[in-house]
């Protein structure tokens, strides 16, 4: 078979899995998916290397990101892209419970998880370990498993698995999704600071980043500082803790709820609560997150 003739297979093989069954994220259950989202992603998907080189070129020149007239344009431009990909930052334990959210709940058929490359480093070709991170779910499983960039189907412990790992090399978890709505959710990614494309500019403009529906509390008394311990301060991309001579201090409007801090505090002054703002259930319920949904779900089952 040519090459030709393999592509043209491919296109029909893909053309012919946008009529299956996928499944999507509806608030508090699963709905299916028609074939104009589907189709309208699996475009986004196929071009979004392109949009991720775009943003890296942006944030490449210093005159735009050094300079006043240069931050304005970068706000007025990341103001403008409400419709692209936006993450709520959540912790391990929380995007956990998205994944037995999905096991759990019954649905439709479809893919759940698929597991690949990080798609800011294949499109930058900049790697860093571990490189297999971008965990895509319900019907983003499909498609990016369909767009031939290194995906695998996989099993829910094994995504719990690659979660775990990115939490131990210091990578923040963020369930995304596109239009502004959960309707669209479609990945958790796990990211950083030196190749993520809506970490980097979130870090510049406060966008494409939700705080999550936790937070973390900060128990001075217990805190042993920054000599003997100061995880805290390299863990937090958010830049939620300071540092004064060897006393560190918490600023909780910094917060994005990622929970890395808590993980490596050595003197166990750092734990999770409920966010009491979170504005975010409209797109992916704090129900789910907290594990409550997925507990329901799989008593209903039994």
């Amino acid at each position: 078979m040519s090459l030709d003739e393999f592509s043209t297979l491919t296109s029909i093989l893909a053309a012919g899995h946008l009529f299956s069954e996928h499944v999507g994220l509806n608030e508090k259950r699963l709905r299916k998916v028609g074939p104009i989202q589907y189709a309208i992603h699996w475009l986004y998907g196929r071009f979004e290397p392109n949009i991720l080189r775009l943003g890296d070129f942006i944030l490449s020149k210093k005159m735009i990101t050094d300079t006043r007239l240069g931050k304005l344009f970068l706000q007025a431009f990341a103001s403008a892209q409400p419709y692209l990909p936006y993450g709520i930052i959540v912790t391990t334990e929380a995007a956990e419970n998205m994944l037995d959210f999905v096991v759990n709940t019954e649905g439709p058929k479809g893919a759940r998880f698929a597991l690949g490359p990080c798609v800011c480093q294949y499109a930058l070709n900049r790697w860093k370990e571990p490189v297999k991170k971008d965990l895509v779910v319900l019907y983003g499983a499909d498609i990016y498993y369909h767009l031939d960039m290194g995906y695998e189907l996989v099993t829910v412990e094994e995504a719990k698995s690659m979660l775990r790992e990115c939490h131990k090399a210091g990578l923040v978890h963020g369930i995304e999704f596109c239009l502004q709505s959960g309707k669209w959710a479609f990945v958790i990614c796990s990211c950083d600071t030196e190749i993520c494309m809506p970490t980097r500019f979130y870090l510049h403009t406060g966008k494409f980043h939700y705080a999550g529906p936790e937070i973390a509390g900060h128990d001075p008394s217990k805190c042993v500082g920054k000599k003997k311990c100061g995880n805290c301060l390299e863990r937090c991309i958010y830049r939620a803790n300071q540092a004064l001579n060897d006393t560190i201090t918490f600023d909780a409007s910094r917060c994005m709820g990622c929970g890395l801090c808590v993980s490596t505090c050595i003197g166990e002054a750092r734990a999770m609560k409920v966010r009491d703002d979170y504005r975010h259930d409209h797109q992916v319920p704090a129900e789910i997150l907290l594990g409550q949904a997925s507990h329901d779900a799989a008593t209903k089952a039994q």
